[in-house]
């Protein structure tokens, strides 16, 4: 085999090589991550613990059924507003942030430190 040929076969092999390893990369996700296009909160704030699956097609305020602490919005097509008091309401608990709550992309994941955690969120009909 000529050397010209020998080259390409190892080139082929490392590029061969390297889309394996990378293409492997994309799978490994943590136990509890949403999909693309689902929306998930987490009792945790390491996106662990129980997990409770939001309607991204749903754009009522509603309550959660405990504080949480993290936060995952993959829906690709949704913003949603997340709150630290139930009903939808403005404001962070025993503070003098009495207007906060947290808009969240439609690709993105965010945890709280704030004591009362997440207790309500609103999904937006399409991205603001």
């Amino acid at each position: 085999m000529s050397r010209f040929w020998q080259r390409r076969l190892v080139g082929v092999a490392a590029v061969t090589s390297g889309a394996a390893l990378f293409g492997g990369v994309g799978l490994a996700q943590p136990a509890g991550a949403v999909e693309f296009g689902g929306i998930a909160f987490y009792a945790n704030r390491d996106f662990s613990g129980k997990e409770v699956r939001v309607d991204a097609s749903d754009y009522e305020c509603h309550t959660l059924p405990q504080a949480m602490y993290s936060v995952e919005n993959f829906s690709g097509t949704n913003y949603m507003d997340v709150y630290y008091k139930a009903d939808c309401a403005v404001g962070v608990p025993d503070s003098p942030y009495t207007d906060a709550f947290l808009r969240l992309g439609d690709l993105m994941q965010s945890g709280t430190e704030v004591p009362s955690g997440f207790r309500s969120y609103r999904v937006l009909a399409r991205t603001p």
